[in-house]
């Protein structure tokens, strides 16, 4: 009887041991599926989380090439615009000191060009007032009256505040040749040409 009891046991206890590592394999095998699925999960958010990282940072890198090249931009326009209204200005000052002989050649021309009915007041700068001798004037004259144009003209005893050219008054209305002001107003055409023998555009 007595034998029959620990058999009874010693099965018991064989069936608990059995039982036993049969869980414990199970469970280790458990704990190394959780932890190979959370080293993939962690690989895979690693991934997602460089992936977004550098595609931030490319972001920014485009980003920051973007305002560097539309700084760069704004710059070499800005240099060009510089060198630009400094070639105008030179081309006013050679108009300005031209030898007398082309000055008053280039006055001239500008006049006959000027001039519609032969009735108009001429004003000039006080430069010009002093320096243009009295044959400018016959030979203006000469000169329009070939053209059908008798001529009444008369100087202003006033001065203009202009460095070179002229003022014609006519009816009541005043036309400004000076050379400022017609650089200004041909600029946006001549412009263009300035920029193409500056720059090698066009």
């Amino acid at each position: 009887m007595k034998e029959g009891a620990e058999r009874i046991c010693r099965r018991i206890l064989a069936d608990a041991r059995e039982k036993a590592e049969k869980i414990s394999a199970e469970a280790a095998n458990k704990a190394d599926d959780i932890l190979s699925g959370a080293e993939k999960e962690a690989e895979k958010r690693r991934e997602q989380i460089l992936g977004r990282a550098q595609k931030e940072a490319e972001e920014q890198k485009r980003r920051i090439l973007g305002i560097a090249q539309l700084d760069a931009r704004k710059k070499m326009l800005a240099a060009k615009q510089e060198l630009i209204d400094e070639a105008f200005k030179q081309a006013l000052d050679a108009l300005l000191n031209l030898d007398e002989q082309t000055y008053l050649a280039v006055l001239q021309e500008m006049l006959l060009a000027s001039i519609k009915t032969g009735d108009e007041v001429i004003i000039l700068s006080p430069r010009d007032k002093d320096r243009i001798p009295e044959l400018f004037w016959k030979e203006l004259n000469s000169k329009l009256a070939a053209t059908g144009i008798k001529s009444k003209l008369s100087i202003s005893e006033e001065v203009a505040e202009i460095s070179g050219g002229f003022i014609l008054q006519s009816g009541g209305i005043e036309m400004n040749n000076s050379f400022n002001s017609l650089l200004e107003m041909h600029r946006d055409e001549l412009e263009m040409e300035v920029a193409a023998i500056l720059f090698n555009e066009g």
